[in-house]
């Protein structure tokens, strides 16, 4: 996937037999802890059922301007912490 799409980050795999390089372990340490910050924030997200379960309303651009809602309700409450 890394060959095809410029965007995407792999973790190092340790080689069968072998250990992972000091410069390996910190990359795949950096790498978790982005992740982390985006998986929280998607889960806080989600924390506002509304755009967790499927939306039936057929109004138009109404689920982009629920999504920015809960988003910046979720920065909002960051700061506020």
């Amino acid at each position: 996937m890394q060959s095809e799409y410029t965007n995407i980050r792999i973790p190092h795999k340790k080689p069968k037999g072998g250990e992972l390089t000091d410069e390996q372990k910190q990359e795949n340490r950096t790498l978790s802890q982005s992740r982390v910050l985006c998986k929280n924030a998607f889960a806080g997200i989600k924390r506002y059922a509304a755009v967790s379960v499927i939306y039936r309303n057929h109004i138009q651009d109404f689920d982009d301007h629920l999504m920015l809602t809960a988003a910046g309700l979720w920065n909002f409450y960051l700061q506020a912490a």
